[in-house]
């Protein structure tokens, strides 16, 4: 068994039955692909793990972290732009992610 020092800002994560560290401060965004998330970091790096957005949704919410779409959650501090017209928002990182019709009111106060 590996022994991980894991931090307050860390997210433990399992892939391929591998335990890895995330800081959370290092998350662009998340995105939901069936019953896998895919973690885009700042370093330009992917993580893909064998666990939903719900799963992953009330340890991140607490940290600064958005549901705008079934398949994406945001870092709220890494929000370029919001296009209203298109209902995206762009981040830091050049992708796009998309806001659900239902959630459009409440991102756009959060915004």
């Amino acid at each position: 068994m590996e022994n991980f020092k894991i931090q307050k800002e860390d997210l433990l994560t399992i892939d391929q039955r591998r335990k890895k560290v995330i800081a959370i401060n290092q998350i662009i965004m998340m995105k939901g692909i069936a019953n896998y998330t895919c973690f885009y970091l700042k370093n330009g790096k992917q993580r893909v793990t064998s666990h939903t957005l719900k799963y992953y949704e009330p340890m991140l919410i607490a940290k600064g972290f958005l549901r705008v779409h079934r398949a994406f959650m945001v870092n709220q501090s890494c929000i370029l732009e919001h296009d209203t017209d298109n209902s995206q928002l762009l981040m830091e990182n050049g992708h796009q992610a998309d806001i659900s019709r239902r959630r459009k009111r409440k991102i756009g106060k959060d915004l």
